[in-house]
C-alpha cells in the first residue's frame, strides 16, 4: 500500500527539524555571543519555543513533511519561503512581549536566517535522496491499473514521466476482463494497490465494479478508485471530506485555504481599526459640511449583497441628494456602463461636496465599520445590489461567491474607462481564481497609489 500519509515517516521528518532548529538555535548563540553580551542560552527558551511551535504549525499545514507525497516536491522552495515568513513575523511579535533579558534581536534574525538556510537545504537533500532511490528502484510500490479512458492514459503517462514518485505500473487491465479473470491475475502478481479508474460513461452494458472491489477486499490488496467526476468540470476544485460519517467530494470554485483566510480576517479586522480611527476624526467635519450643503441624513445606507447571496446593509457618507433614487430611473438612458451597473460621469444626483468626497474616496469610510462585522472585506469585489444580481447572467453569479470588499483589482485596474459590465466580472473572476494574501497587499498598496494620484471614482 502506498503510504502517502505515513505518521511515522512525518513525525521522524518533524522530530529531525526540531533537532536541527535546536542546533542552529545553539550555534547562533554561540556566534552571536563572541561580538556582544547574551544572557544564557536557556534565557532565550521562550523565543526559541515560540518560533519553533509558529514553524511547525504551518510546516505541518503546508504539508512540509509528507515527503511521501506525490504533490510534496512540488513547490518546495516558495512554500519554504512562506513557512518561514509566517512563522518569523509571528515569532518577532513575541519579542515586544518579552523583558530585555530573554530578548535579543540580533540573536532573533541571526537564528531565523540560518534555520532558513538549513532547513531549505535539508528539504533538497531529502527530496533528491528519495529521488536516487526511486529512479534506481527503491522504495517501489507495484501497481495493476483497471479501467480505461483518458484518466487511466493519464495516470501511465505521469507515472513514467516521474518515477522519482516510485510509482510503477507493472500491468493494464481492461474492463473487458471479468471478475474470474482479474482475480487470476491478481494472484500470480507482486502488487501493493490496485488503481481503478473508469469513465464516467460505460458503454460496456451491465458492468458493475463491485466485485472487482470485493476480490481485492478478500484477497487484502488496496484498491484506490479515482473518481473521474472532476474533469466534468472546467476549474472548480474538488476535495475529500467525511460528512455526516459518509465519504463525500466537495467542489468549490474559491480556495479553501484556513491559514490565508485566518490572516485575511486578522489584516480585516487590523485594518478596519485604522479605518474607523480615520472616520471618526472625519465623521464631525463631514457630517456638518453634508448637512449644510444639502437637507438629508448624513449616512447612506443601502442593503447590498454579499456572499453567496446574503445580504446586508452597506454605510456610506452621503454625497447624492435624497432624492437620487427616484431620479435613477430617469437617467437610466444614460448608463455608460454595458449590463447590470449604473454609473454616469458627471451626474446630476451627486451634491458638490459629495463630487469631492468621492474624489478622495471619503464617501466610502463607514464601510469600515461593515468591515469590522465582518460582513465586507478590505479587498473583494464590490457588493452589488439586489436589482443588479437580478440581471446577471448565470456565470456573473461567481463574482458573489466571496465576501465583498471595500476595493478590488477592478478599482485599481482603470475602473473610470471600463465601460463592459463583463469585463468587470472577468476581473473580480480573476481576482477569486488568483486570491491570496499577498495579492490583497498588493491591491492595497495600489489602491493608496490610485487614491494618491486622484484616479478616483464617479
Amino acid at each position: 500500500m502506498l503510504k502517502e500519509h505515513s505518521s511515522f515517516v512525518k513525525q521522524a521528518i518533524a522530530l529531525l527539524d526540531c533537532i536541527l532548529l535546536f542546533a542552529v538555535f545553539r550555534g547562533a548563540h554561540y556566534v552571536v555571543a563572541l561580538y556582544r553580551p547574551l544572557s544564557p542560552l536557556l534565557d532565550y527558551w521562550i523565543m526559541f519555543v515560540g518560533f519553533l511551535g509558529f514553524y511547525l504549525y504551518f510546516a505541518w499545514t503546508r504539508q512540509l513533511f509528507s515527503i511521501l507525497q506525490f504533490a510534496w516536491m512540488r513547490y518546495i522552495f516558495s512554500r519554504i519561503i512562506l513557512i518561514f515568513f509566517l512563522a518569523g513575523i509571528l515569532g518577532a511579535a513575541i519579542l515586544y512581549l518579552l523583558p530585555d533579558r530573554y530578548n535579543s534581536r540580533t540573536l532573533y534574525m541571526i537564528f531565523a536566517s540560518a534555520s532558513f538556510i538549513v532547513i531549505t537545504t535539508e528539504k533538497y537533500l531529502l527530496r533528491a535522496l528519495f529521488s536516487y532511490l526511486r529512479r534506481h528502484n527503491r522504495n517501489i510500490a507495484p501497481v495493476v491499473l483497471f479501467g480505461r479512458g483518458r484518466q487511466a492514459a493519464q495516470i501511465i503517462k505521469k507515472s513514467i514521466a516521474h518515477p522519482e514518485w516510485g510509482l510503477r505500473i507493472i500491468r493494464k487491465i481492461d474492463i473487458s476482463v471479468s471478475p474470474a479473470e482479474f482475480e487470476e491475475i491478481i494472484k500470480n502478481l507482486y502488487v501493493d494497490e490496485v488503481f481503478f479508474c473508469l469513465p464516467r460513461s460505460i458503454t460496456k452494458g451491465g458492468f458493475k465494479i463491485d466485485p472487482y472491489l470485493q476480490i481485492c477486499e478478500e484477497m487484502g490488496r488496496a484498491a484506490r478508485v479515482f473518481i473521474n467526476i472532476s474533469s466534468a468540470t472546467n476549474f472548480a476544485r474538488w476535495e475529500y471530506h467525511k460528512f455526516m460519517e459518509l465519504p463525500t467530494l466537495i467542489s468549490h470554485t474559491v480556495e479553501l485555504d484556513p491559514d490565508q483566510l485566518f490572516f485575511k480576517r486578522c489584516f480585516d479586522i487590523a485594518g478596519s481599526l485604522v479605518g474607523m480611527l480615520v472616520l471618526f476624526i472625519c465623521w464631525p467635519l463631514l457630517a456638518a459640511i453634508i448637512k449644510l450643503t444639502s437637507p438629508g441624513p448624513v449616512f447612506f445606507k443601502q442593503v447590498r449583497v454579499g456572499r453567496n447571496g446574503k445580504r446586508f446593509i452597506i454605510y456610506k457618507f452621503r454625497s447624492m441628494y435624497i432624492d437620487a433614487e427616484e431620479r435613477k430611473k430617469e437617467l437610466l438612458a444614460h448608463n455608460e456602463l454595458s449590463g447590470a451597473v449604473f454609473k454616469i460621469r458627471n451626474d446630476p444626483r451627486v451634491t458638490m461636496i459629495g463630487r469631492i468626497m468621492r474624489a478622495l474616496s471619503l464617501d466610502e469610510l463607514p464601510q469600515f465599520i461593515n468591515v469590522f462585522r465582518g460582513e465586507m472585506s478590505l479587498v473583494g469585489t464590490r457588493p452589488p445590489t439586489p436589482d443588479e444580481v437580478v440581471k446577471y447572467e448565470k456565470w456573473h453569479h461567481r463574482r458573489i461567491s466571496v465576501k465583498p470588499g471595500i476595493t478590488g483589482l477592478w478599482q485599481v485596474s482603470g475602473r473610470n474607462k471600463i465601460t463592459d459590465f463583463d469585463e468587470i466580472v472577468r476581473l473580480d473572476l480573476k481576482y477569486i481564481d488568483m486570491w491570496s494574501i499577498w495579492l490583497d497587499i498588493k491591491i492595497i498598496i495600489k489602491t493608496l497609489a490610485v487614491l494618491f494620484w486622484r484616479d478616483g471614482a464617479y
